[in-house]
């Protein structure tokens, strides 16, 4: 398995691997069916305004093994990020299911509240990220409530813009209404490696060409040894 430090553009077939964060060791890999009671635990720890955004219930047997089926069937893919056992976030990338939807990806992307310091929501969007853009979609659509103002924050600077305000769409546990803003992301934005030709989050300048992570990587190596 690899091992990498602070490093945050990480690309899919890098995985599973080691991500490094503040002397904590974080596995990052793909859902596998064996992980359905580590999901709902982790649902069952997460705040219910956190929840709320959530199209499926990670606290439900019956929802999770949905997912689970689903990732297994290729309908959805999903990283989970894992220490100790414990799976302490998730990102993934479901496309529309109709006809007239194939063309638009729903990105998710959930961290613990415990861990939210270490850069790692932003690794796991990268991810979800990258994978959207492999299946070469038009659309790639985001949804949160008003107050989390720290995924907007993460997504603005992905390049998202709101696309739509749902008032009073959200319902939480105790009947309250909540709006929903969707934020969107028009695909002719993406940007290509020069070197292998990937759609990635972000691209990293040496000798005059855009080059994903591990592009730059290799290409640093060559360097280094001639």
């Amino acid at each position: 398995m690899v091992t990498t430090p602070q490093q945050t553009d990480i690309e899919m077939q890098q995985l599973p691997l080691t991500l490094n964060r503040d002397g904590r060791s974080i596995e990052l890999r793909r859902l596998d069916e064996s992980d359905g009671n580590k999901l709902i635990e982790f649902g069952s720890r997460q705040p219910s305004e956190d929840l709320l955004y959530e199209e499926r219930d990670i606290t439900s047997v019956a929802d999770v093994g949905d997912w689970l089926h689903d990732t297994e069937a290729g309908r959805i893919r999903t990283v989970i990020a894992e220490e100790n056992g414990k799976i302490i976030g998730y990102s993934s990338i479901e496309r529309g299911r109709l006809r007239w939807t194939r063309h638009v990806a729903e990105i998710r992307v959930m961290v613990d509240k415990d861990v939210r310091r270490l850069g790692l929501g932003h690794v796991l969007l990268g991810l979800a990220f990258e994978a959207a853009l492999s299946d070469d979609v038009a659309k790639i659509i985001a949804q949160m409530t008003p107050n989390q103002l720290g995924a907007r924050k993460i997504f603005e600077q992905l390049g998202f813009v709101e696309d739509a305000v749902l008032t009073r769409h959200v319902a939480s546990a105790d009947g309250e209404l909540h709006d929903l803003i969707v934020m969107r992301f028009d695909t002719a934005q993406r940007l290509i490696c020069a070197e292998c030709g990937q759609y990635v989050l972000t691209l990293i300048p040496m000798q005059g060409k855009q080059l994903c992570w591990s592009c730059y990587e290799m290409m640093d190596l060559e360097l280094g040894a001639g």
